[in-house]
């Protein structure tokens, strides 16, 4: 995982297609992760108020943030998430199912969609139950797999956010 900080020099010394060319086409931020938990553990159950206070934190913490280093994507990728080390995005946290969702990556659109797995505690788009529905996601929404959230950004708009608030505005 890299912090914001540290992308914030990459950011300023390179245009924002050699940083897409380094990071992908999508990044996703979340919080440094808090207690570690045993990644073949029992599920737990996902807490309603720990994801509405982790949605606000991606929100208001961003300097403190920490951007997930994922895979290359090519044309039509599809990512698994889950807490099984062989996960393209392993979640280290109890709330998460082994294997809980599908992230998919269509280059042609530049879309991303995600598909839960039928995992014990489900995944939410912008605090919306997916249930069994494959949903697009979309620049700037929070995704959450179990009690994890994540900030789902293209990285063009990452790289801008950098380049602004390295000229100063917040």
């Amino acid at each position: 995982m890299l912090s914001i900080q540290e992308l914030r020099a990459l950011g300023a010394s390179l245009s924002s297609g050699a940083f897409r060319r380094q990071l992908g086409p999508f990044v996703l931020i979340q919080r440094p992760p808090g207690r570690t938990a045993e990644v073949l553990a029992p599920t737990r159950v996902a807490s309603p108020a720990d994801i509405e206070r982790g949605m606000a934190s991606l929100l208001f913490e961003f300097e403190d943030l920490l951007i997930t280093t994922l895979p290359p994507l090519t044309r039509v990728e599809e990512l698994s998430v889950g807490r099984l080390p062989d996960c393209e995005l392993m979640i280290d946290d109890a709330s998460v199912s082994k294997r809980h969702a599908v992230l998919r990556w269509n280059e042609a659109d530049r879309r991303c969609t995600v598909r839960d797995l039928g995992s014990t505690n489900g995944t939410f788009l912008n605090a919306h139950s997916l249930g069994t529905r494959e949903a697009t996601v979309s620049d700037g929404d929070i995704l959450s797999f179990g009690n994890v959230q994540f900030w789902y950004l293209l990285t063009d708009t990452l790289h801008a956010r950098l380049a602004s608030q390295s000229r100063g505005f917040r």
